[in-house]
């Protein structure tokens, strides 16, 4: 019992291992040569995502919940209106 678990560990280390020197030869990309886009931008792709899932107005509370984890997904918060 104790050879099963001593092989499944080391096969699971050789993985590991494979797997990181796969990245390390290609390259994982790197997350500060990515340029950030700005509000407006990341505004616009949600928009029109949001359009194509809720082509109607009638859904707001739909719109506005996907509109919102869009925008989060691309790293902003929805700008507050001066009312709140």
């Amino acid at each position: 019992m104790e050879d099963i678990v001593l092989g499944v560990r080391q096969t699971c280390k050789t993985v590991a291992l494979s797997l990181a020197g796969v990245l390390v030869i290609f390259g994982a990309p790197d997350a500060s040569a990515q340029k950030k886009m700005t509000y407006e931008q990341a505004y616009r792709i949600c928009k029109q995502q949001v359009d194509r899932t809720y082509p109607t107005a009638l859904e707001t509370t739909g719109r506005q919940l996907h509109g919102g984890a869009c925008m989060k997904q691309y790293g902003f918060n929805l700008k507050k209106s001066a009312k709140f």
